[in-house]
Parts: structure tokens; C-alpha cells; sequence
């Protein structure tokens, strides 16, 4: 078995997923948004039918993601691989160079720092990415994580 300093060849993979109380707070909040929009009529009838619906699929989404742990980070020999509801961004270990946090709006944001070769692939121009990746975890935690799980072996980018 080839061990590297991060994440180990045949080793199991590491899944940071959504605080589960978290979540469930925000499908109950759903769910009665749009049951109270179904019964209120005060705001007219077309209105009340769109926001039941919009709630609706909505609470629907939230328990889907619940039930089937859409949204995730999967940590791997591979890369990194963050999953959430309408974006999915796959980060292999040779094209980061390293993490980092920065308040951004009073709150901790964790940062990825590509390297100039990967920034070229990407096409970007800041090596700095916000990596949205706590999913209600302290960041701190998070930033442990993926730190000590960050393969620095060499390896050429393709």
C-alpha cells in the first residue's frame, strides 16, 4: 500500500456532509412556508398558488438532499469533490496548493490556493477560490480536514 502524506492509496474516502439538524430546520422551514401560503389568501390566489409551489418544490429538494445525501464534500485519492444542489466543482490534489481561511462578512470562509498551473487550466487570474465546503460545521474543523488530507506528492497537471 503506497502511503503519501495525505490521503493514502485504498483508503476509505472522506465525506464531510450537512449538519443533519441543520438541515432538517430548513425542510420544516420549507414545508411551512409553503403550507401557510396554501391557506392564506390575503395576498390574492395566483400569488399564494406560486409560493406554494415555489415551497413546495423547494421542501421537496431539502428532504430529496436529506434522504439521499446529495450535498456533500468527498475527499479521495482522486481529489476533492464538492457536491451541493446546483453546482459541482472537482479539484484534483496536484492542482492545489494549499487551504486557507478569510473573514469574509463577519463569518470564516475557507479558501482554496491553486497553483500557476492550474490556474492556467481554469482560466483564472486570482489563484485565491472560495470553497464553500462547512456545510454547518465550524470551519476551523473543516480546515483540519482538509489540510492534513491534501496529497503533496508531485505530480504533473493534464
Amino acid at each position: 500500500m503506497k502511503t503519501t502524506k495525505g490521503i493514502r492509496k485504498g483508503k476509505q474516502s472522506v465525506v464531510v456532509k450537512p449538519v443533519w439538524w441543520r438541515q432538517a430546520a430548513l425542510t420544516l422551514f420549507l414545508f411551512l412556508c409553503g403550507f401557510f401560503f396554501a391557506f392564506v389568501d390575503y395576498v390574492g390566489p395566483i400569488i399564494s398558488w406560486v409560493c406554494t409551489i415555489i415551497f413546495g418544490v423547494l421542501f421537496l429538494l431539502s428532504l430529496l438532499d436529506q434522504l439521499v445525501e446529495w450535498s456533500r464534500l468527498r475527499i479521495n485519492e482522486d481529489g476533492y469533490d464538492l457536491r451541493t444542489w446546483f453546482k459541482r466543482q472537482r479539484f484534483r490534489h496536484q492542482e492545489i496548493d494549499f487551504f486557507s481561511s478569510q473573514t469574509y462578512l463577519n463569518r470564516q470562509l475557507i479558501i482554496l490556493n491553486l497553483r500557476k498551473q492550474a490556474m492556467e487550466k481554469f482560466k483564472l487570474e486570482d489563484p485565491a477560490f472560495p470553497f464553500p465546503c462547512a456545510f454547518g460545521h465550524p470551519v476551523e474543523d473543516v480546515l483540519a480536514i482538509l489540510q492534513a488530507s491534501l496529497d503533496k506528492t508531485p505530480k504533473k497537471i493534464s
